[in-house]
């Protein structure tokens, strides 16, 4: 079980691990439009204006594609092109399941209910004028929940860097500080060009 969890892909890779990545991707993204959430990021999962169902599909595909290419290229570069793209694409969409559960969390209703109206509550207390400080005690337990609340997706965040790294470093096989850096560069060129594309896409769809 722990080897399924944390090193799925020393059991499933390529075409299969890219179907089944591909189905979590879409039901993610079903699931997401139904909860009113956003993907707007590699690394995003937020409550947003509401959207057609497609355009979180497009949205959970450009994540996976964008961060894959740039590791493909990044990968061949390093490691002299000895594997095969399928593996890559294949882990990089399975790796991406985690996020599938931060959904459900935040799909649960008294869980929304909670952020938002915390959320709003706290946006309220921000005082207008810049030289005071935000208030006090009172909102100190809206801002503790929303942390409590958080914690599960911050661990559910942590658990899909990790598979989409492991991916990466046993299709490649790269290894040490090539592997660690070179993907946490890939990591936040694509949460960068995927937000762009993203915020692209929306503001030109009437």
């Amino acid at each position: 079980m722990k080897t399924w969890l944390f090193k799925p892909f020393e059991r499933i890779a390529g075409g299969p691990a890219l179907v089944v990545g591909l189905v979590v991707i879409l039901l993610t993204a079903l699931l997401a439009w139904r909860a009113g959430l956003h993907t707007d990021g590699v690394l995003d999962l937020h409550f947003g204006p509401t959207v057609p169902w497609w355009n979180l599909i497009l949205q959970g595909l450009i994540n996976w594609l964008i961060l894959a290419v740039l590791l493909l290229v990044t990968g061949r570069w390093l490691s002299h092109g000895n594997f095969r793209s399928i593996d890559l694409f294949g882990t990089q969409a399975l790796a991406r399941w985690p996020i599938l559960l931060g959904v459900l969390w935040l799909s649960i209703p008294d869980i929304a209910n909670q952020i938002e109206t915390r959320t709003a509550s706290l946006m309220a207390a921000i005082p207008d004028d810049p030289s005071q400080v935000i208030a006090p005690a009172e909102y100190l337990v809206d801002a503790m929940w929303l942390t409590v609340i958080s914690l599960p997706l911050l661990a559910m965040l942590a658990w899909m860097i990790w598979l989409m790294y492991h991916g990466y470093a046993l299709v490649t096989n790269l290894r040490g500080q090539r592997a660690v850096f070179s993907f946490v560069g890939a990591l936040v060129v694509a949460e960068i060009v995927s937000k762009l594309l993203i915020w692209l896409l929306f503001t030109s769809t009437p």
